[in-house]
């Protein structure tokens, strides 16, 4: 049962890679730099289903940790752009939403990367 999901996942993976490669390729900068973080999360769910599907459990870690870094740091980038966005056009009741979700960041990093 486990390698029909496995299999499944990585069936959906090649799909949303090959998708995003697309895109990535038909942008412009500001077009790839938005793509880049979902094509390399997609990239390391494809890595860590296969490497569960091969039995490489270590392999399967590093495209999680892959996968989590990639993650954070695309939130991270939406958060201090939001704040940069915030202060220039003096929309101070978005930095509240801000906050929010930086405290729920925090919390999900704080369990889920305990795994």
């Amino acid at each position: 049962m486990k390698k029909i999901i496995m299999t499944k996942n990585i069936i959906m993976a090649t799909i949303v890679i090959i998708f995003l490669t697309w895109a990535f390729l038909k942008n412009e900068v500001v077009g790839k730099i938005i793509i880049l973080p979902f094509l390399i999360c997609a990239l390391a769910i494809l890595g860590g289903n296969i490497s569960l599907l091969l039995k490489k459990e270590k392999l399967a870690k590093l495209f999680s940790m892959i996968f989590k870094i990639s993650f954070g740091l695309y939130i991270f980038g939406i958060l201090v752009y939001t704040t940069y966005y915030a202060f220039v056009n003096k929309t101070y009741s978005l930095l509240i939403v801000v906050g929010v979700f930086i405290i729920l960041l925090i919390f999900f990093f704080r369990n889920y990367c305990k795994k």
